[in-house]
């Protein structure tokens, strides 16, 4: 059997290796990304002038950098399900 083969095989369910997440990890994935809800307007602007490297003074900076954590967070998971569902 070539590598390939044992590769693909592997992936299907072999107890170890890359293998497909199960339906129910898909659904937790996704009630994570709605639980993290869609920025309001003004989160949306001060996301949009931090990403213009525009920072509070402290300490309110610490939460602006937490925001835009946050929405880098929020936008990997939505791209990684999306990749998950191809």
């Amino acid at each position: 059997m070539t590598f390939t083969a044992i590769a693909l095989r592997q992936m299907r369910g072999e107890p170890e290796g890359l293998k497909r997440m199960s339906f129910k990890s898909y659904q937790d994935l996704g009630q994570a990304i709605d639980q993290m809800g869609e920025p309001t307007d003004q989160q949306s602007a001060l996301i949009r002038a931090t990403m213009q490297g525009k920072r509070l003074e402290y300490p309110h900076r610490y939460e602006q950098e937490t925001l835009l954590n946050l929405h880098k967070a929020k936008m990997h998971l939505e791209q990684a399900l999306l990749l998950l569902n191809m």
